[in-house]
């Protein structure tokens, strides 16, 4: 599909709002791609125990995450590729094509959080090209309705998994942090968790949806 006609986009000053909208929802319409298929990567795994404070390790979080996520995306009849499915640990190389294995899907990389002196707190989604960002933006938003936790907001960022997989859209979600008192006294409970595997899907549905 080639880009708009040239007289459309000259004719957009003079539009009302409502006849905007309409354009912009088949211009939306027309270039997005629809997609099956959800790619999870909880990170880390292994010797890799990414963000830890004493017995609560990334790696585990991630992974419980993860599974949620999963069993609540086939719920809506999503096909949902794992990256790993156990405590092992995935070179980033092969998390990343994982996610340029298939034509139509999504990349969801799945983390916790960590800072030095334990002040950060919330959750935040990155994207990498910009084709991530609309994914991001809809996890984001549900993420935050779904768990309440600080909105760090969208960023962009230049994380391997996310800058290498380039054939579909590809996010990376920090679920919180692992080094705040908070934010780690919620993430340790399997409800907290079960709220942010729901937000995370429920934003991956919603972007499903709307394109």
């Amino acid at each position: 599909m080639g880009p708009p006609p040239t007289h459309l986009l000259h004719d957009l000053p003079r539009m009302g709002s409502l006849r905007l909208a309409f354009i912009a929802l088949c211009l939306c319409t027309l270039t997005a791609r629809a997609f099956d298929t959800v790619v999870l990567d909880p990170g880390h795994g292994g010797h890799d125990r990414g963000a830890a404070i004493g017995y609560v390790f990334e790696k585990h979080l991630a992974l419980d995450t993860a599974r949620r996520v999963e069993q609540l995306l086939k719920k809506e009849g999503l096909r949902v590729v794992m990256t790993r499915s156990r405590d092992v640990f995935i070179p980033l190389p092969d998390r990343a094509a994982a996610g340029n294995r298939y034509g139509n899907a999504l990349f969801v990389s799945i983390h916790y959080n960590y800072n030095r002196g334990g002040s950060g707190s919330g959750v935040e989604t990155y994207y990498h090209a910009s084709s991530g960002y609309s994914l991001a933006s809809y996890i984001q938003a549900y993420l935050v309705q779904r768990t309440r936790m600080i909105n760090r907001g969208v960023k962009s960022a230049n994380f391997h998994v996310i800058r290498n997989t380039t054939r579909n859209p590809a996010v990376l979600v920090e679920c919180g942090f692992v080094s705040n008192s908070s934010d780690r006294s919620h993430m340790m409970t399997g409800e907290f968790r079960a709220r942010i595997a729901e937000g995370i899907a429920q934003g991956i549905v919603a972007f499903k949806r709307a394109h």
